[in-house]
C-alpha cells in the first residue's frame, strides 16, 4: 500500500471532536511524553516527529505528524507508547515528568558542561553522563549553541558567553538583604542562631538585616544602628579585609577607642593586633566585647561591585552555649554565607575554596 503523509496544524484551542476526526483519519502521535514513536498496524513502527510553534498570538500551536497507511493505530496502544517510563537516575526520567522535557534537558547538559568547565565535551560523552539518546543531544547542543547559552570547540560543546551576560544581568537584580534572609533559613546550624548583616561605613557598622533564630539573644546592634567596626565581629571582619593602606587611612589621627565593656579593645595597637589574628585565623571573634555574657563570630563579604562594602556576616549566641563543638559548625556556616552573599550563583552545597 503507498503511504503518503500529511500534516496537519492544530491550535490548542481546537475541539476534542477534531482530533477525533484527526485520529479516525490516521496515526497521530501528540504530546512531549510519547518520544515521537507510535505503533501501528500489522506491525508497522515509524517515527513521527513533534514540533512546537507560535500561532502569531503568542501561543503556542501543536503540529501533529499524521501518517496515512489505511490502518488505525488502537488508541491503547498509543496511550501505552507515552507513558513508557525513562530509565530510572536518567535526565530521561526527569524530562519525563517535565512540562517542557526539551528545556528539562538542555539544562541538564548545561549542569555537565558546568561541572568541567574547562573542557568541551561531545555528543557522545554528554549522551553517556546523562543516559541519553545521541541525536537527541545533538539537537539540544545546536540550539543552545545558536542561542549562544554553549560554543562550539572542535566536535565537542562548552559554556557560552550568552551565560556571563544572563549572570551579569541576574546580579544587578539582586536584592542583597532578601537574599541574606533566604540563605539564613538554609545554614544547618546558624539558621538556629541570630545571625546578622551589616556594611563598614568609615569605623562604623551600619546593621542591615537580622534573622532571629530559636535561641534569641538581647542585642544592642538592632537594625539601622550603628556600632564601632573595632569592637564589633562584623566590624573587625570588616576591617581585616582591607588592604593596609586603606586601614591605615581610616585609622588615621585615632588615639582611643569606644569601650563598651571592659573587654573592649582601648587601642589602635590592640585592635591591629587583633586583625593580624583574624587574618590568620579567618574570621574575627566579639568576645563580650559589646554585650557581656554573649559572644559573637563575624566574616567578610567581598563585594559583588568595585566600591562596594565592605559588608560583614555575624552569629551571635551565649557565650555559655558557644561550645567546642558547636562552635566550628557555625564558623563554617557564617562561610557558606558570606559565599553565597558575595557569589549567589554559588549554592548552599557548595561552600567557598579555602
Amino acid at each position: 500500500m503507498r503511504r503518503r503523509s500529511v500534516a496537519v496544524k492544530m491550535p490548542n484551542g481546537s475541539q476534542p471532536a477534531d482530533r477525533m476526526a484527526a485520529m479516525r483519519r490516521g496515526r497521530v502521535t501528540e504530546g512531549a511524553g510519547s518520544r515521537g514513536v507510535t505503533t501501528a498496524g500489522e506491525g508497522t513502527r515509524d517515527a513521527v516527529a513533534e514540533t512546537q510553534r507560535d500561532d502569531g498570538h503568542g501561543h503556542p500551536s501543536r503540529l501533529l505528524a499524521l501518517e496515512l497507511t489505511g490502518a488505525v493505530a488502537p488508541r491503547e496502544a498509543l496511550s501505552a507508547v507515552a507513558r513508557a517510563p525513562a530509565p530510572t537516575g536518567s535526565a530521561d526520567a526527569d524530562a519525563a515528568e517535565s512540562l517542557a522535557p526539551a528545556v528539562t534537558r538542555a539544562a541538564a547538559i548545561l549542569d555537565v558542561l558546568a561541572e568541567d568547565p574547562a573542557a568541551a565535551l561531545g555528543p557522545s560523552e554528554l549522551a553517556r553522563r546523562l543516559a541519553l539518546p545521541k541525536s537527541s543531544i545533538a539537537n539540544i547542543c545546536g540550539a543552545l549553541a545558536d542561542a549562544g547559552l554553549v560554543r562550539r570547540i572542535g566536535t565537542g560543546f562548552a559554556l557560552g558567553r550568552k551565560l556571563a551576560e544572563l549572570g551579569g544581568a541576574y546580579l544587578t537584580a539582586i536584592d542583597l538583604v532578601q537574599e541574606f534572609y533566604d540563605a539564613c533559613q538554609r545554614l544547618p546550624t546558624g539558621s538556629e542562631e541570630t545571625v546578622q548583616l551589616a556594611v563598614l561605613d568609615g569605623l562604623e557598622m551600619t546593621y542591615l538585616a537580622r534573622h532571629d533564630g530559636r535561641q534569641p539573644v538581647r542585642l544592642t546592634s538592632q537594625i539601622g544602628r550603628r556600632l564601632p567596626a573595632t569592637c564589633t565581629a562584623t566590624g573587625k571582619a570588616a576591617l581585616a579585609s582591607l588592604d593596609q593602606r586603606e586601614l591605615d587611612r581610616r585609622l588615621a589621627g585615632v588615639t582611643t577607642l569606644h569601650r563598651f565593656t571592659p573587654n573592649s579593645h582601648g587601642t589602635v595597637e590592640a585592635l591591629l593586633a587583633d586583625l593580624a589574628e583574624v587574618r590568620r585565623r579567618g574570621y574575627a571573634i566579639d568576645d563580650e566585647e559589646t554585650v557581656e555574657g554573649v559572644v559573637c563570630y563575624g566574616v567578610a563579604i567581598r563585594g559583588r561591585r568595585p566600591g562596594e562594602g565592605p559588608h560583614a556576616a555575624s552569629i551571635t549566641l551565649l557565650k555559655a552555649r558557644a561550645t567546642d563543638e558547636r562552635v566550628p559548625a557555625l564558623v563554617e556556616d557564617l562561610h557558606r554565607l558570606a559565599g553565597m552573599l558575595s557569589d549567589p550563583l554559588r549554592t548552599l552545597d557548595r561552600p567557598p575554596a579555602g
